[in-house]
């Protein structure tokens, strides 16, 4: 049977998936009004070696947001949702309990461990390179998105891991700009606050990433391609 890079069966991460979409298009679509810019984009991308780049508002919904927009290239996409897509996200964040959670853990979702932080306690450890392994796995089987903050606080700095994997992996690099879920869900993006929202996301052209250049100077294009996406 097809399985996805990662060995997953890909008819039952399809089920999951088509599961997951029809349980929140009503929090996005008729509860609030979500807003697609800029898809044309990401038409001409190739299949796979794609990384998305994003600003962080909330832990779930802004990945849920931008896989309903990027599989919206499929119609109809609830019907036929993407099995080539991964979402790179905290350990600890994905260990929290709920069902939506879960659902996201087991349909594509890449574990980092964070580097700066643990729990509550600020810490300085050096990236795992089993993390950076799994990521290049996403990036060989399709599409993957990642929030350089690593976190939701406003105004956070980018984090140099993303800045390495770009490096070392060369992957088409696409700016993903969210607004307005901050306003309708709560931090967790679990908890629907106030409806008639508009919800945005939208993507700027792949960027133009010297490869060969520092850490620090292809995370400064990555975090100004994130704004003026």
């Amino acid at each position: 049977m097809l399985r996805d890079a990662f060995g997953r069966l890909r008819p039952v991460r399809w089920g999951m998936i088509n599961l997951g979409g029809y349980l929140t298009v009503l929090q996005l679509r008729v509860l609030n009004k979500l807003r697609i810019e800029g898809v044309e984009n990401l038409k001409s991308l190739p299949s796979r070696g794609v990384l998305l780049v994003s600003n962080h508002l909330t832990y779930y919904m802004d990945a849920i947001v931008v896989f309903h927009s990027v599989s919206y290239l499929r119609r109809p996409y609830l019907i036929w949702p993407r099995t080539d897509f991964y979402i790179v996200a905290a350990l600890e964040t994905m260990r929290a309990r709920g069902w939506l959670p879960r659902l996201m853990a087991y349909n594509g979702t890449i574990t980092v461990k964070r580097t700066w932080k643990e729990g509550d306690q600020a810490v300085q450890r050096a990236v795992d390179p089993e993390d950076i392994a799994k990521v290049n796995t996403g990036l060989q089987g399709g599409w993957v998105l990642t929030f350089p903050q690593g976190t939701t606080a406003p105004g956070a700095p980018g984090r140099m891991g993303t800045a390495r994997i770009i490096k070392e992996f060369r992957p088409l690099v696409v700016p993903v700009r969210l607004s307005g879920l901050r306003e309708a869900f709560d931090k967790t993006g679990l908890k629907l606050r106030r409806m008639g929202t508009e919800l945005s996301v939208k993507y700027g052209r792949a960027l133009d990433i010297d490869y060969d250049a520092e850490p620090a100077e292809i995370l400064q294009t990555v975090m100004a391609g994130i704004g003026e996406a």
